[in-house]
């Protein structure tokens, strides 16, 4: 009995070291339909992700909208291999109306940020190069230029967000190490 249980953990080696790595999925499906107002959602499978949907409005004579989102990871430990799929399925966000932020991500340390401002009555003003910067995603050494195998699979079907009104922010990544961010800025003056 003992060498057939033996026998058996021996052919299903091959087997199990076929395997993956890793398999994370996120899926969202005809979720937030009809929705008014401001929606944000974070979804995430997998390891070590960072997500944030921040949202400033400032209404008077001098307006501030500030924002600053700062990130910060340390080195990720990574598999040997990792399926991830990020999907937005069938009617999600369909006749919605108002401010909508979506973060997700599947797979290993994704970072994601929506930031919208808007101020109302502002004296106009152009974007300077320290404005301009808050939207850009930084570039780091946290995965030592190592490439994961494995497959990536980002969906969003035809009748998701159809009719929708507004504004809709969407970070959608599947894999390791990604950075996305969407950032808008509004001023409205008399």
């Amino acid at each position: 009995m003992r060498s057939f249980a033996l026998l058996l953990l021996l052919a299903c080696g091959p087997l199990l070291a076929a395997e993956p790595g890793a398999r994370s999925q996120v899926q969202l499906n005809d979720s937030f339909k009809y929705f008014s107002g401001n929606a944000s959602l974070n979804q995430a499978a997998g390891n070590g992700h960072q997500q944030t949907n921040v949202r400033v409005i400032s209404i008077g004579d001098q307006p501030a909208t500030s924002l600053r989102v700062e990130q910060v990871r340390g080195t990720i430990a990574l598999p040997e291999g990792i399926d991830a799929a990020a999907r937005i399925q069938g009617a999600a966000f369909s006749q919605a109306s108002g401010i909508s932020g979506i973060n997700q991500s599947a797979g290993i340390g994704n970072q994601n940020i929506n930031a919208f401002r808007m101020a109302v009555g502002v004296i106009p003003e152009s974007l300077d190069d320290a404005v301009l910067s808050q939207s850009t995603a930084i570039t780091s050494a946290t995965l030592g230029g190592a490439t994961v195998d494995g497959e990536r699979i980002v969906e969003i079907s035809d009748q998701a967000f159809s009719g929708s009104r507004g504004v809709v922010q969407l970070n959608q990544s599947a894999g390791v190490g990604n950075r996305t961010t969407n950032s808008l800025s509004i001023r409205v003056t008399d």
